[in-house]
């Protein structure tokens, strides 16, 4: 929509390039700034589901990303010291055919750097490094934000995809601090090679933890996380470097298989994992809320960044069915995605108390119930989640 204002984005993750992608898709122009000056993404693996896959195709980057993707067979369901398999969930070409894409697991930089340089080559967008969103201001009819270095810049409308702690938020939503979740993360990335493994995830449940690996940049790393209850810390940084020995010590004798992997790790990384509620105000006038600054989740369906790329492309949907009214717009957003995603959150929720049951008695329902279901069922797993693959945001 050439002639017209900008649009501003706030925040130069996964959720604000996508997001900068699908409006620049939708004719407005787009200035996106993010504060750090180099834009390289801490993080390791990411799960990008049919509904994300839908999502990066609708923005222009689905081959782009399969380059640097692993193609999983299935999520393993399995028990420390025995191995067992609890279920099996298919994915690879049961997913594909029944959700129209495919299932991809990537290193998160390099989803973040195909997203990057896209922004980068488009026409209609410009990105800004090294510049952060300190206030978003109005006046009259119009919006604008201030940044680091005291300019100032009007604009159309404001996104405001600046993360956990968003800046931006607290003016749509008002004061609402981030909450400990009583967990902490452990991540790691560690060479596959000599590792014939198949290519799946496995997901091992224990006793208050878990375990998540699987491969990723082609095959050529394995990707683990292995989360922990514990109250005792609760530093965020995603770049704090914690120790091999601790890292091993929290799944000390889960199988063979899995302290082999534990052995190849040099440099783990800890965070302890925050949440925050979902405001129930998305949008104030002009200026919106996306990703993970409106609905931080827990990672235990691996989907905050399938939440963010879907959230990108509805947005700039609305906003060019009504670009002459851009809070009624910004309404329609946020009426079309609240549901979905306090849906997808209870559901993670529901995979964490699954994932890390205490009791032996609830185990062995819980997980004989699940290897019953499987057995009488190979797909049943998978067909539980149609609500949530089969979404296709671009049709939203």
């Amino acid at each position: 929509m050439s002639g017209t204002a900008p649009v501003l984005v706030a925040g130069g993750g996964i959720g604000g390039l996508a997001a900068a992608l699908a409006l620049a898709r939708a004719g407005f122009e787009v200035r996106l700034f993010e504060q750090k000056p180099d834009p390289h993404e801490w993080g390791a693996g990411l799960q990008i589901s049919a509904n994300g896959t839908k999502a990066l195709r609708a923005l222009g980057v689905e081959d782009q990303a399969a380059i640097h993707a692993s193609f999983p067979e299935s999520v393993d369901l399995r028990l420390p010291g025995s191995g067992r398999v609890v279920s099996r969930v298919p994915l690879g070409g049961f997913h594909a055919g029944r959700y129209g894409a495919r299932y991809m697991h990537l290193h998160r930089a390099d989803l973040h750097r195909v997203l990057l340089e896209a922004a980068q080559a488009h026409p209609q967008i410009a990105v800004t490094l090294g510049r952060a969103v300190t206030e978003v201001t109005h006046s009259g009819d119009g919006v604008g934000v201030v940044l680091d270095d005291g300019s100032a810049l009007d604009g159309l409308a404001v996104i405001g995809a600046d993360g956990i702690r968003s800046g931006v938020r607290e003016g749509v939503a008002g004061e609402d601090a981030p909450r400990f979740t009583g967990m902490v993360a452990w991540r790691a990335v560690v060479p596959a090679d000599g590792l014939a493994e198949v290519p799946r995830a496995h997901v091992w449940m224990g006793r208050g933890r878990h375990l998540v690996h699987y491969p990723i940049s082609a095959g050529r790393q394995i990707n683990l996380v292995g989360v922990v209850e514990r109250s005792d810390w609760r530093g965020e940084s995603w770049s704090e470097a914690g120790s091999p020995a601790e890292f091993q010590a929290d799944f000390a004798g889960w199988h063979p298989s899995v302290d082999i992997l534990l052995r190849r790790v040099a440099t783990p990384y800890r965070w302890a994992l925050y949440e925050r509620h979902q405001p129930s105000v998305w949008c104030a006038g002009r200026v919106a809320l996306l990703g993970d600054a409106c609905h931080a989740m827990p990672p235990f369906l691996a989907q905050g960044a399938c939440m963010a790329l879907e959230d990108a492309v509805v947005l700039a949907h609305r906003l060019a069915q009504t670009p002459d009214d851009v809070p009624k717009a910004f309404r329609a957003y946020a009426d079309d995605r609240r549901k979905r995603t306090e849906d997808v959150a209870r559901a993670a929720w529901a995979n964490a108390w699954r994932f890390h049951l205490h009791s032996g008695l609830l185990r062995t329902c819980v997980y004989g119930g699940l290897s019953l279901a499987s057995m009488l069922a190979p797909t049943r797993p998978a067909r539980l989640f149609d609500w949530l693959y089969e979404y296709d945001a671009a049709q939203a």
